[in-house]
């Protein structure tokens, strides 16, 4: 063969493995470092406490390792002994706790919602799905439990969407917990982002790229990819678990909340897969009244004493 053969030839053999990694390389960033709006952004799109009937929180920042997590704290008149963790979902903020915060503060809940990692105010660095959002979350817990003066007992943790993974992620460390609400979970970090591949090169190329997208987040973001699993560590929870789900969500299928029901201890957890014809994590929006009727059913069969008798 001729030199100019044999380059021809290493050409054509290097030219699409350099595409594979460029187009893994791309989806990887997407993936752990897409850009998160800022909270002035937030604000103008979803409103402030006081649209929300809800008072002026209290600023806060927790120390989480090396991460500043920012947030808000409110402190509830009304004494329910009560309070909710709220986690956002992906590159959200602490303001998609407002859409929540009235069901539990007319229970008399104090409500902590703050910015995960790489979110908001809080310290810039990448997206890990709660493989470090998790301790993240524990540590936020701990604070609120200190803050507060309540106990384990007394403090649930509901999430959307990525805060719903991560919600079910920390569900182990907190074993007394009274609930743990998880709106739009997606199943795993594997199960996510080939849902979102077959939507964006079709299943056909999407079994090739998914195993470099996460090899290339894995090792950009210091974690392993295959320990994100929601429906692995539902198995793990102790406390009621409520999942709820939109059929027509066209970015996390209601089929990854169904796997997680399947794995869980079904005597102390329920899913709503509802058909109101909400997009991703949309129920909460599109009917407030049933959303908060599920929730309060929930609570009265699992929950009982939590907080303050709803109105």
């Amino acid at each position: 063969m001729s030199r100019r053969n044999l380059w021809i030839v290493i050409i054509l053999i290097a030219l699409p493995a350099v595409a594979y990694l460029a187009a893994c390389w791309y989806f990887a960033d997407v993936m752990i470092a897409a850009p998160a709006p800022p909270l002035a952004e937030e604000r103008a799109r979803i409103g402030t406490p006081a649209d929300f009937g809800l008072p002026e929180p209290e600023d806060i920042t927790i120390q989480s390792g090396d991460i500043t997590l920012s947030g808000w704290y409110f402190d509830n008149p009304a004494e329910g002994n009560c309070g909710v963790m709220f986690m956002h979902g992906f590159i959200g903020s602490r303001y998609q706790a407002l859409y929540w915060a009235p069901i539990f503060w007319e229970r008399g809940c104090d409500i902590l919602a703050y910015d995960h990692r790489g979110h908001g105010d809080s310290t810039p660095a990448f997206y890990t799905y709660g493989y470090f959002e998790k301790g993240d979350a524990l540590t936020a817990y701990r604070w609120f439990q200190q803050r507060s003066g309540l106990a384990e007992s007394q403090i649930g943790v509901a999430g959307v969407s990525f805060g719903a993974a991560t919600a079910l992620q920390l569900a182990p460390m907190i074993p007394d917990a009274p609930f743990i609400l998880a709106d739009s979970s997606y199943r795993s970090l594997a199960g996510i982002i080939e849902a979102q591949a077959n939507v964006r090169v079709g299943s056909f190329l999407s079994r090739f790229m998914v195993p470099g997208v996460l090899a290339i987040a894995g090792l950009r973001g210091g974690f392993d990819t295959s320990a994100v699993s929601p429906e692995t560590d539902i198995a793990k929870a102790q406390m009621p678990v409520l999942l709820i789900h939109s059929r027509t969500d066209d970015f996390t299928p209601y089929t990854h909340s169904e796997a997680i029901y399947a794995n869980s201890d079904q005597s102390r957890t329920v899913v709503h897969i509802n058909e109101w014809g909400s997009a991703h994590a949309g129920d909460i929006g599109t009917d407030f009244a049933a959303y908060k009727q599920l929730f309060d059913a929930f609570m009265t069969e699992y929950a009982p004493d939590f907080g303050l008798p709803p109105g």
